[in-house]
């Protein structure tokens, strides 16, 4: 199996050379009641619950964003390393090793990053991964998108002609966590200088029948513009297969509150485009461009019907009946991409030329979408405490969220696309013409 690269640390490594969290572990309570023999002792202690090092060691550099982690100070089996426990590595009927046995006979299937010790998700590294960060500054909907987006994600999936065959804990509980629903406060984003869990599943594509992980990253757009964050965030943008970047319209219009606008114009979309280019995308493009497909994604598209007319499919689902044979119509893209340019074109047109032209430069394989992941109007509450938050009052539905997922999807060869309907029937006409 080729070697993968941690969700955490970006470390490679052998997905055979995987370390364990091992389930055996001996506290001080047991070693206080005494009665073992020596060589006993010596063993146990081996499996004594202390702090895990390496894992300290990388959530350290993010404070207050560890994730709930039940074998957090548990022992470590790594076969490869002298300062960790040997244990009996065990394969699955395909050959991947997906858990190990300690001196005890006990078995374990918490697999864990060898170098950041961060567990891993089901089978990560069995098949081909494939890292999908959505950035964007904080409050531009980037959390309550991605809440929308994987609460959905089978259905949308499905009709795609992908199939969700595994999910890791994590994205399980940002679900919980986050959740959009009626007469509920809104779930607040990410800190600015937090880091969420990545969020992972296992997809198969129906029509070739691989299985890849598609892994997901909630970065904030302030990161890649501040010099001392870049070190810290950079590789979730550096090691990144496909980019979403979430504006809000406030934002490109640059109608904050005055208090913020400073703050708002530094992290403007071409500027986020333009860090994340310069300090993490360049040094691997000689070229000068970046390969890595860009999904520039307006957010609360359902706020903008003095600009749009009524009738834009922007404001309406797609259209599944057109996704025949498991294949993406291109001109679905191809549509929204224009409407999206216009739209923006009327809110902002120096704003709009100034943007296209830093996407043009910096991510020539980018695309515009528009979307909504609540199409309803949240109003401002006090809470008791005088803490400001923000209620539905109405059952949230999304429009188009799952769009830009499927174009990045379909850049990388997850999902198969049909052609446009015109380049099919002028390749049919030269098949006739040279059959004459």
């Amino acid at each position: 199996m080729a070697d993968c690269k941690c969700p955490f640390c970006f470390q490679r490594f052998s997905p055979q050379k995987a370390a364990f969290k091992a389930m055996t572990v001996f506290t001080e309570q047991d070693f206080s009641a005494g009665g073992y023999e020596e060589e006993e002792l010596e063993l146990k202690k081996k499996y004594a619950l202390e702090t895990d090092a390496a894992y300290e060691q990388f959530w350290n550099r993010y404070p207050g964003s560890e994730p709930q982690n039940d074998f957090r100070d548990y022992p470590v089996i790594d076969n490869l390393s002298d300062a960790y426990l040997s244990g009996r590595y065990e394969a699955d009927t395909s050959g991947f090793i997906n858990r190990a046995v300690d001196a005890f006979g006990v078995a374990t299937k918490v697999r864990i990053c060898p170098y950041c010790h961060n567990v891993l998700p089901f089978e990560f590294g069995k098949y081909p991964v494939k890292y999908i960060s959505v950035a964007g500054i904080t409050s531009s909907g980037k959390t309550v998108y991605l809440s929308q987006l994987l609460r959905q994600i089978e259905t949308f999936f499905v009709k795609a002609g992908l199939t969700v065959v595994g999910t890791y804990d994590e994205a399980e509980r940002f679900l919980d966590n986050y959740r959009i629903l009626k007469d509920v406060p809104l779930p607040r984003g990410n800190a600015a200088d937090g880091l969420m869990p990545p969020l992972a599943l296992n997809v198969k594509c129906n029509q070739t029948q691989q299985v890849y992980t598609l892994v997901f990253y909630d970065i904030a757009g302030e990161n890649c513009v501040r010099p001392e964050q870049m070190e810290k965030y950079g590789p979730f943008i550096q090691n990144s297969d496909g980019i979403l970047l979430m504006i809000d319209p406030d934002q490109f219009l640059g109608t904050q509150p005055r208090e913020k606008e400073a703050e708002k114009e530094a992290h403007s979309p071409d500027k986020v485009i333009a860090a994340m280019w310069n300090a993490f995308v360049t040094s691997d493009n000689t070229e000068g461009k970046s390969r890595i497909p860009l999904a520039v994604t307006l957010s609360k598209s359902d706020t903008q019907t003095d600009v749009l007319d009524y009738r834009s499919q922007l404001f309406a689902n797609i259209r599944y009946q057109e996704y025949t044979d498991g294949s993406i119509p291109q001109k679905e893209f191809a549509a929204t991409d224009m409407e999206v340019r216009r739209l923006l074109t009327g809110l902002n047109k120096t704003k709009t030329e100034i943007l296209c032209n830093k996407l043009n430069e910096c991510f020539p394989v980018h695309a515009f979408f528009a979307v909504s992941a609540l199409n309803a109007m949240p109003k401002e509450q006090t809470g008791a405490n005088f803490e400001n938050y923000y209620l539905l009052d109405e059952d949230p539905e999304t429009i188009r969220v799952e769009e830009p997922v499927f174009w990045i999807l379909s850049k990388l060869g997850v999902l198969q696309v049909k052609e446009a309907e015109q380049k099919k029937k002028h390749a049919g006409f030269l098949r006739r013409l040279f059959e004459m």
